[in-house]
């Protein structure tokens, strides 16, 4: 009885009031940046552009929230939380209201980049924020362990969201009017918190910054490899790979060499570090892969209702959310290394069976298979966090948890494209024709599946090699 007072105590007080509207606010702008993921057959259609072009609606903004990571401390050292948290929505209702009004696919793209930018001034520092509010004693002051519910909340209301928009309403963009209102709403509640948190000096490389943005033409350069889609002369595919490649190799180069690095790239000579990082990576690639390129193969592969799709891709999140909550009492007898393997082997066998099958499937084993790969990205999100727990480097400490944010949005992002290229461009090969429409064969998906399966193959190779050195981490990083 004392316990449930003192919880109840807790969550009555300011700080707790203060948590909650952060919190609203950050899964009304995650179901935003999801909200395009399960319409973009649809938008296809609308634009009649060529595949992986239109994928740049799903694709660009998880590179800018990339891309923006290390800016999180900027943006509270010259704002207060509370002014960052109203730019931040202000911002992000902006984007959303283009993308509702968006008549031609650069329009959307523009209200992409604009939703992105808004989530992207709070997300980085969302969870430090967070954990720096809740009192010491809280069981939820490790709000870290909390950042995959928060995530999975958003993707099953966007899903929602969209899908109760196509049956009733037959137009996905209501969606985004709800999004709108919710962000207005939030945005009210801000206006009553008061948030005083003392920010730290931090200074940025802004010049390291700027070259980061060869990511951007990597991606741009690899949308390009597609063989339709933009009437662009083929040198053009590459300069912006080259560019692209430039701007990276300076990047790292100065990395390594500044004072105040954006991330500090000799963190990753953990091995243990390194690890927890690919891990999760990897994961987070999977679960994009299945929410953007598995929505494509239900609707213009299986022609399944939009709303079935959505409600369709919700038990794997849950089987996901459980698997990462419920087993560690049951697994903390099993070493990493096995972990790793049951992890990495159940995702494995779920996309080689998604490759194999994928000609004879339907909605019912498709949502099986979907359930046994996010169970596997479960294990790897529990044994990723517990891996990063206490690095042994001083310089990890500060880095670790924004590189492992960046690190898995590029992964994801650089994923995505391998797979939408590849999609498009053996699509068109098979059935002499763009994405638009309907596919007179499913051998591009089953490439695109093929290539994920290939990486779960090569991310267990990789792990295990660094499972070996496990001890090398204490004789390189001090």
């Amino acid at each position: 009885m004392k316990e449930l007072q003192r919880l109840r105590s807790q969550l009555s007080s300011a700080d707790y009031h203060h948590v909650t509207v952060l919190i609203l606010g950050m899964l009304t702008m995650l179901v935003g940046e999801f909200s395009t993921a399960l319409p973009i057959a649809e938008i296809l259609r609308n634009f009649n552009s060529g595949g992986t072009t239109v994928q740049l609606v799903n694709i660009l903004p998880l590179a800018i929230l990339a891309l923006m990571y290390p800016l999180g401390p900027v943006w509270l050292q010259k704002r207060t939380v509370t002014t960052l948290f109203r730019d931040s929505l202000k911002v992000f209702i902006i984007g959303t209201v283009i993308i509702g009004l968006a008549y031609t696919l650069p329009l959307m793209l523009v209200g992409r980049i604009i939703q992105a930018v808004g989530c992207g001034m709070m997300l980085p520092m969302f969870a430090t924020l967070v954990s720096a509010l809740l009192p010491e004693d809280s069981r939820f002051s490790d709000f870290n362990q909390l950042e995959d519910i928060i995530t999975g909340v958003a993707t099953i209301t966007a899903l929602l969201l969209t899908g109760m928009s196509f049956l009733i309403l037959h137009a996905w963009q209501w969606a985004n009017l709800l999004v709108i209102l919710g962000s207005l709403i939030v945005y009210g509640m801000a206006n009553e918190i008061e948030i005083d948190l003392e920010a730290q000096k931090y200074s940025i490389e802004w010049v390291n910054f700027g070259l980061s943005g060869g990511f951007l033409l990597l991606i741009g350069g690899m949308v390009l490899l597609t063989k339709t889609g933009l009437a662009l002369a083929s040198w053009w595919r590459w300069f912006f790979l080259l560019s692209a490649l430039i701007c990276l190799a300076l990047y790292v180069r100065r990395e390594w060499q500044v004072k105040n690095p954006l991330i500090d790239f000799r963190g990753l000579l953990d091995v243990r570090y390194l690890r927890a990082v690919l891990l999760q990576g990897i994961g987070a690639a999977s679960f994009a892969s299945l929410l953007v390129i598995g929505v494509l193969y239900l609707r213009q592969g299986l022609h399944y209702a939009t709303w079935a799709i959505g409600v369709s891709l919700i038990p794997g999140i849950v089987v996901r959310l459980l698997v990462h909550h419920g087993t560690i009492p049951l697994l903390k007898n099993v070493s990493t290394i096995k972990r790793i393997q049951m992890a990495t082997g159940i995702m494995m066998l779920g996309w080689g069976c998604l490759t194999i099958f994928s000609t004879y499937l339907n909605l019912l084993l498709f949502v099986i298979l979907t359930m046994l790969i996010e169970a596997g990205h479960g294990l790897l999100i529990q044994v990723g966090k517990q891996l990063n727990q206490r690095p042994r480097s001083r310089r990890l400490i500060n880095m670790a948890d924004i590189f492992a944010g960046q690190f898995k949005l590029m992964a994801t992002s650089l994923i995505l494209t391998v797979l939408s290229v590849v999609l498009q461009n053996v699509t068109e090969s098979w059935s002499f024709s763009g994405l638009p429409g309907q596919l007179s064969s499913l051998a591009g998906y089953r490439a695109a599946f093929l290539v994920f399966f290939i990486i779960t193959i090569l991310s267990w190779l990789v792990t295990m090699i660094a499972g070996r050195n496990y001890n090398l981490s204490k004789h390189i990083v001090k």
